[in-house]
Order: C-alpha cells, then sequence, then structure tokens
C-alpha cells in the first residue's frame, strides 16, 4: 500500500464551521486512513529575501490515507465531505513516499 497526503483547498472556513459527515466520512474509509490530520489555520510565508507575510495557499486541512494506487485513493475520496461542499473546494492528492 502506498500512502497519499491529502489537501483540502478552497475558502477559509469560519471558526467553528460544522465539519458535518467528516466522522462518518472517516469511520467509511476504515483502515485506509493513515491520520485523520488536522485543520490548518494561522499561516505565514516565509520568502527568499528573509521577509514573512501572511498571504498563503488556500489550504485548509490535510489527512494521509493508504491506498493501492492514486485512482483507488479517488475512488476513496469521490464522496469526501469537502469536495460535496461544491466547485470551489477541491482535495488534492499527493504519494507520500515512504524512506
Amino acid at each position: 500500500m502506498k500512502r497519499f497526503l491529502l489537501l483540502y483547498n478552497g475558502p477559509h472556513t469560519p471558526p467553528g464551521a460544522s465539519h458535518e459527515g467528516w466522522p462518518e466520512w472517516f469511520d467509511k474509509i476504515g483502515e485506509a486512513l493513515v491520520d485523520v490530520g488536522s485543520p490548518l489555520v494561522n499561516g505565514v510565508a516565509l520568502h527568499g529575501d528573509g521577509s514573512s507575510s501572511n498571504k498563503t495557499t488556500s489550504l485548509n486541512g490535510f489527512s494521509v490515507v493508504q491506498a493501492k494506487n492514486q485512482d483507488a485513493v479517488l475512488d476513496l475520496i469521490a464522496d469526501h465531505p469537502f469536495v460535496l461542499l461544491g466547485s470551489e473546494y477541491k482535495v488534492e492528492v499527493f504519494e507520500a513516499p515512504r524512506k
């Protein structure tokens, strides 16, 4: 099995936003879930000149799953609550090779 990083990308959700459907989705995928992950907040970007800013990407969180291949992950996340929020939201999938 390969491991994949799921990055939740879209408009920032307000504090206390509902995560309806998430626990059920995590339960549904069972052993494919490696790490439930976490929301991402208070981002900062460090620039090559040493300066920093709060202008970061629209990442909202992450999880780690395992699957046979990328197609299997896409099937796994087809009904993820985050992608069901609408076209402004997406889950980006990256293989995370083990050392």
